[in-house]
């Protein structure tokens, strides 16, 4: 019964998620080794990586800040919520995501480890699943989640 309610909720995804995040940011990055590059490719990428990480960080901070009291950490919408449409929800419909994403390339930029590439994918990847997810239950509660989904990006500003 319990397991049935992680489902009903979201629950599950927001376990899968910390996993996910802990591994990527806590784990090991040289199992796999590193992508070879030469030393001023490298020096170049850790530099980006450097101005992502904290973008990405505030990106998905102020976010959070949006949503106000619709602020949850599971995929299904409050009780009583509002569907948020301005600041960086009128760029793109699941910013935080955006965010962690933006800091997990960092992550990778700065460790250029193909364990954590890997796992930035997997983020990727799961963040996709999850999203859809929460769309299907913001269209249910919200009616005008439709004309959002139509003019506004799902992950990544301007392009998807």
């Amino acid at each position: 019964m319990k397991s049935k309610k992680l489902l009903q909720n979201g629950a599950a995804y927001v376990l899968v998620q910390a996993i996910l995040l802990g591994i990527l940011f806590l784990g090991p990055t040289d199992w796999w080794g590193t992508l070879t590059f030469s030393q001023s490719v490298s020096e170049t990428l850790h530099l980006i990586a450097v101005a992502l990480f904290p973008l990405g960080l505030l990106i998905a901070i102020v976010a959070a800040i949006q949503l106000k009291r619709n602020l949850t950490p599971l995929p299904m919408p409050v009780e009583r919520g509002e569907l948020i449409q301005t600041g960086l929800y009128a760029y793109v419909r699941h910013p935080i995501y955006f965010g962690v994403i933006l800091a997990a390339l960092a992550w990778f930029l700065h460790t250029q480890a193909v364990l954590t590439l890997v796992e930035l994918v997997a983020l990727i990847i799961f963040f996709e699943i999850k999203s859809k997810k929460e769309e299907y239950w913001m269209g249910q509660v919200y009616p005008e989640y439709a004309g959002y989904q139509k003019r506004t990006a799902k992950l990544i500003p301007g392009v998807y």
